[in-house]
């Protein structure tokens, strides 16, 4: 079976970009039941055994027909936070699509889903993982799988074909002078990655402070967190003609066009169905952060209703599919909004959940939002070879000082930790971004 791949599908490619859904359990684990759920996995999304295929302009996805195929499973004994900072590795599109992990250490397993961003976004990913997690809880006690009917979701593309909707076009202008965080290339070979040891969670009292925050001055979580790192990245750079200087600033939101879609996409209709709003606030070290929480809502929502959400993104993948060097500055923020309620096998609790992409070294910085458990966290994802660890040390410390602005003088933020499960408690869940 083939199928030719949708523009933004094949922007993910030549960078091997990898999505990571990472489920730290407590628990005996039963590892042959997780190769059983993953290949049932496979079955009901038989992309994820295939491979990819670039030739000229367009790539073809190749999926077996015979149900065989390149999906892998591997399993680590050692410390899940070492395994994080070193063991993780990017998909190879010609290689294989999709892999589990099982990192076992003592009383904790990491169960991790690595899915190439070819074929997935956080949205239908949150599908596959609620799918391999209900086969897992199906095959430990016996019961009744889930439905085997295969899916092929098809890319977004594709699915504004099928609604007669006219895609934006791919000419953007250029937003003039802006400013990020700058990146200095070392001549490393070191990929894009999280960094444990710059975690950002929350507590839920936290979490629900900033939720409070959002409704009472009408912008949303995704927003005030937007804010709190605008206004972090402003205070790393130096080429402001004065210290209050404000300088325009660049940040890239990845948002789920699906829900704006007429009809609604059901969340495996479509492999990516994203866009990348733009926003442009004026900033400086002092900025107002409800204001810049407002500025940019206002901005990510003109971009979705305006279609220029769509029309970067589609600029953005042409030029990667082409090979060619990345104009913009931004770096960007992805909120993955609250992970879905996942079945879990009798003896096992799944104590914290982490999602971020991996690909080889890029120039930007990448903040990966989910939250778990009424808890939210922000994973902070960089290249050494062009941002040094220290950088982004000191990158964490100004958003966590935001973030307590935002949530009150008598709510504390937690230091950094490598530990990938030492912060969260009971259940509650959080909204979506905007």
């Amino acid at each position: 079976m083939k199928y030719r791949l949708g523009l933004i599908d094949h922007g993910f490619v030549p960078r091997k970009l990898t999505v990571s859904y990472a489920a730290v359990c407590a628990g005996v684990v039963d590892v042959a039941g997780l190769r059983t759920a993953f290949g049932l996995l496979c079955g009901k999304y038989p992309m994820l055994r295939g491979t990819i295929e670039v030739t000229g302009e367009q790539c073809w996805l190749h999926i077996p027909d015979d149900g065989a195929g390149a999906a892998a499973t591997e399993v680590v004994e050692g410390s899940i936070s070492d395994w994080l900072a070193r063991g993780l590795t990017v998909l190879d599109p010609a290689r294989g699509l999709a892999k589990l992990t099982v990192v076992a250490e003592g009383e904790q397993t990491a169960v991790v889903l690595q899915v190439s961003h070819a074929i997935n976004d956080a949205t239908l990913g949150s599908a596959l993982l609620e799918y391999f997690w209900h086969a897992a809880t199906a095959v430990a006690g016996g019961a009744t799988l889930p439905d085997p009917t295969p899916v092929h979701p098809r890319s977004l593309e594709q699915a504004y074909h099928a609604r007669s909707l006219a895609l934006p076009d791919l000419t953007m202008s250029a937003a003039g002078p802006v400013h990020a965080v700058p990146a200095t290339d070392t001549g490393g070979g070191a990929g894009f990655a999280p960094d444990p040891a710059q975690r950002i969670t929350l507590s839920q009292g936290d979490t629900g402070a900033l939720l409070a925050r959002a409704r009472a001055t009408g912008t949303t979580l995704h927003a005030l967190l937007a804010a709190a790192i605008i206004r972090a990245e402003r205070a790393t750079l130096t080429q402001a003609a004065g210290a209050a200087a404000e300088l325009p600033m660049i940040m890239f939101h990845l948002v789920d066009l699906r829900p704006h879609l007429r009809p609604v996409a059901r969340p495996d209709e479509v492999t990516n169905a994203l866009g990348f709003a733009p926003t442009v606030t004026a900033c400086g070290p002092g900025a107002d952060l409800n204001v810049l929480a407002k500025e940019a809502k206002a901005q990510i929502v003109a971009g979705i209703e305006g279609g220029s959400a769509l029309a970067v993104m589609r600029a953005a993948a042409s030029g990667a599919a082409q090979g060619r060097a990345r104009t913009g500055v931004g770096n960007f923020i992805t909120n993955w909004g609250p992970v879905p309620e996942l079945a879990v096998p009798t003896g096992i609790e799944i104590v914290d959940f982490r999602g971020f992409a991996t690909s080889e070294a890029v120039t930007w910085v990448g903040y990966f939002v989910s939250t778990f458990s009424g808890r939210c966290s922000i994973e902070l994802a960089y290249s050494p070879r062009y941002h040094r660890p220290a950088q982004i040390a000191r990158l964490r410390e100004l958003i966590v000082r935001g973030l307590a602005e935002l949530t009150g003088p008598a709510r504390h933020l937690p230091a950094a930790t490598t530990n990938a499960s030492s912060s969260v408690t009971s259940p509650d869940k959080a909204g979506p971004s905007a």
